[in-house]
């Protein structure tokens, strides 16, 4: 006996953000989102990110957002164990400061993980708020 699965339709359209096309098929749990918004999968990506910056640049679980370079990245912590692994940066020290910050606290990570190049569509609306600083290590005390 052959089974005959049911072919599910989808609606492709125009992405209203850029020049791709979107679609309702479910990808990875978003279609609904990208039909009832009318974007394509990076823009829907993106958006999410933007979301991050209405947040505070920050998750209610204590990763944190950074900006740096036109590039996107969240820290992740030790609670939390690895980030996905596509993006992840590895587990050495990252310093970084926060560019609002006026005392111009060092801030240390061992989790970083880079989201990717934020697009040009998006850029005025999520400008760097942060810098890496060079890792200093203090000499051992004698």
């Amino acid at each position: 006996m052959r089974l005959v699965r049911d072919a599910q339709r989808y609606e492709v359209f125009q992405c209203k953000l850029c020049p791709n096309k979107g679609t309702s098929q479910a990808i990875r749990g978003v279609g609904a989102r990208m039909e009832a918004y009318r974007v394509c999968h990076s823009c829907d990506f993106w958006l999410m990110c933007l979301g991050y910056v209405m947040l505070g640049d920050q998750d209610p679980d204590g990763r944190r957002v950074l900006r740096i370079d036109g590039r996107h990245y969240l820290t992740w912590t030790d609670e939390q164990g690895a980030p996905p692994e596509v993006g992840y940066v590895g587990v050495e020290k990252w310093c970084y400061v926060l560019l609002h910050d006026p005392t111009r606290t060092m801030h240390v990570t061992h989790r970083v993980w880079l989201m990717g190049t934020i697009p040009a569509e998006f850029r005025d609306r999520m400008p760097d708020n942060a810098v890496f600083e060079p890792v200093v290590e203090r000499p051992a005390a004698d």
